[in-house]
């Protein structure tokens, strides 16, 4: 949403706007000339031309249904996404499971430099972006494209890029047949070209698309890497196009599941002409998105990172990383992310975490939701307990005394979630002397 708000200000939009929690984001915003009530100014809503809300905030919220008798034009986040990407020539959507925010913003640094001057919509705060929007000029749109609630089908991109397709938000999706029909439709609606993971995507559902190109690790992909190497978790390996060596290819950013990510930014970009030079320093400059795998500090020799990771196999994937740097100890924080989530997903959940050596559970983010029985932390603590070492604490204080006595130099610390686990880590970390 506050990346919204400035791209309207870049269009010549009046913005005004609120939030229920002051943050940095609404700061940042204020500075820029929104005007930012806390909570909703409802004399606001009196003057706007235009009333846009998140689904976070739900259509039968008070402010939205004041709104709505008002006679407003009401438009939900991802319609108003649609209607703002129809301002740019080509629109570059990058939708999947896991890994939208990284590619979008890894996309978005390519074409940067490669003089393309895109403008580009994160939902995270790129490091070599300065946030989560880059502010460019009408040729290319670079924007993620969320499933939830159907939120991509109201876009029409040029290019579709989909990352992965995994059971995830199944509060919204009938079954993963439907799931995978809606990702389908997603690209049906890509004017020009659909790039997928080919590794892990039913290629049968896309034929009614214009193009296709895929890319992945198997060699029958029109993009795939080989002679893959590593030097303390980050990657580097041999691009192939049809079976074609094209060259070497080095990451910046920690984790063998990048290399699929920077694939399909290859593919995105050589699509568009760019030169494969540009490629390839855009992918060794790049340094990340805040919140995916982020060194948070470093305290008596314990290092902390922080990860976005709320969905089984991103929590996975992160923990197997982290094991590429052989801390003596991996200790992991785990505060789920919505109770239909870890409802649905509780046998995946309980496979995700083999590899730490110890795991504290934290109290249920509950984002939009009300609480749904079987889906709480603390049943997932249930669910868990014999397999791994974990426990389960609802006190900050609590589990800041037992972390203080039980952490020992050369552990490797993870605190991951989708809600405000950072926060938490943020206060634990912020007493604590540096190494």
């Amino acid at each position: 949403m506050s990346a919204l708000a400035k791209l309207c200000l870049s269009l010549g939009y009046e913005v005004f706007g609120s939030d229920d929690n002051d943050s940095e984001n609404l700061h940042e915003l204020k500075k820029l000339g929104v005007r930012v009530s806390l909570p909703c100014d409802k004399n606001a809503i009196n003057e706007c031309d235009y009333f846009v809300y998140t689904i976070a905030v739900g259509q039968n919220s008070n402010v939205v249904r004041y709104a709505l008798d008002l006679g407003k034009i009401v438009y939900e986040r991802a319609e108003f996404l649609g209607l703002i990407a129809k301002n740019y020539q080509k629109v570059v959507a990058i939708a999947g499971t896991h890994g939208k925010t990284t590619s979008t913003a890894l996309i978005g640094e390519v074409f940067k430099i490669a003089g393309k001057k895109p403008t580009v919509h994160i939902g995270g705060d790129a490091l070599n972006l300065g946030g989560n929007l880059l502010i460019g000029k009408r040729e290319f749109f670079i924007t993620e494209a969320c499933e939830f609630n159907r939120s991509f089908l109201h876009l029409q991109p040029t290019c579709a890029l989909i990352l992965n397709i995994e059971r995830d938000h199944m509060d919204t999706y009938k079954d993963e047949l439907d799931l995978q029909n809606t990702f389908a439709q997603f690209a049906k609606n890509s004017t020009e070209v659909v790039i997928l993971n080919g590794d892990q995507i039913n290629l049968k559902n896309y034929k009614n698309c214009k193009k296709i190109i895929t890319f992945g690790f198997n060699k029958n992909n029109d993009y795939c890497a080989k002679n893959i190497r590593s030097r303390k978790g980050k990657f580097s390996f041999d691009c192939y196009y049809l079976s074609e060596f094209i060259g070497r290819v080095k990451l910046n950013i920690l984790g063998r599941h990048n290399i699929l990510n920077a694939l399909g930014c290859i593919a995105v970009a050589r699509y568009y002409n760019i030169d494969f030079c540009d490629i390839v320093a855009g992918i060794s400059a790049f340094s990340g998105v805040n919140r995916r795998l982020s060194l948070l500090k470093q305290v008596n020799n314990i290092t902390h990172y922080h990860d976005y990771a709320h969905h089984p196999t991103e929590i996975k994937t992160t923990l197997e990383t982290l094991k590429l740097l052989k801390p003596k100890r991996l200790i992991a924080l785990f505060q789920p992310h919505t109770y239909s989530r870890t409802l649905a997903l509780m046998n995946e959940f309980c496979s995700s975490f083999d590899c730490v050596n110890f795991l504290y559970i934290l109290p249920t983010y509950p984002a939009r939701e009300e609480y749904k029985f079987g889906g709480d932390a603390l049943d997932l603590f249930y669910n868990l307990n014999g397999s791994v070492n974990c426990a389960y604490y609802s006190n900050f204080y609590s589990l800041a005394y037992e972390l203080d006595n039980s952490l020992r130099a050369g552990d490797c610390v993870v605190w991951l979630g989708a809600g405000d686990i950072d926060k938490i880590a943020e206060k634990y970390l912020e007493n604590r002397k540096k190494a």
